[in-house]
């Protein structure tokens, strides 16, 4: 088994996300494959049309994200880990997230970003708000903790 691998960012970040440089920093002499995997915001879901995505976090959400990077990092063959999400808000075309794996094999890189990126939809706190081209909006969680907005009224998730 491998050293535990190094997690270079596990960020949640009201910034846009560079892909390049998430990639850049993860470069390893010991990896023969560097997987990328942009999340980006689409222009529909379930066949209605999306203006945008306001994503919002819980306080939690950077040590969530910490934890599931270090438990894909201790896999053998990984080497470097790296993942960013972003919150506030984010339009068609951006990245919603970036997470990027460095690895010795492909194989092993391609098996960690797909592990790594679902539970990220499974566990991290974060939700978003979609924006309709008709002006309408609606909350969707990604993971659940405690209160999310879809549990509270529409008024105090549009304060969110």
């Amino acid at each position: 088994m491998s050293a535990q691998a190094r997690v270079i960012r596990a960020e949640i970040s009201s910034e846009p996300i560079d892909e390049n440089v998430i990639a850049g920093e993860v470069v390893d002499d010991r990896a023969g494959a560097i997987v990328t995997f942009n999340g980006v915001v689409r222009n529909h879901d379930q066949g209605r049309g999306v203006t945008s995505i306001e994503y919002s976090s819980h306080p939690s959400a950077p040590e969530i994200l910490r934890e599931i990077l270090e438990e894909i990092g201790a896999r053998d063959g990984v080497h470097a880990v790296s993942c960013v999400h972003r919150v506030g808000h984010v339009t068609v075309g951006e990245n919603a997230m970036v997470a990027v794996v460095a690895a010795s094999h492909r194989s092993q890189a391609f098996s960690a970003i797909s592990d790594l990126v679902d539970e990220v939809k499974d566990r991290l706190p974060v939700w978003k708000k979609q924006r309709f081209p008709d002006g309408s909006h609606e909350w969707t969680g990604i993971a659940d903790i405690e209160s999310s907005p879809s549990q509270i009224s529409e008024d105090e998730a549009d304060q969110k």
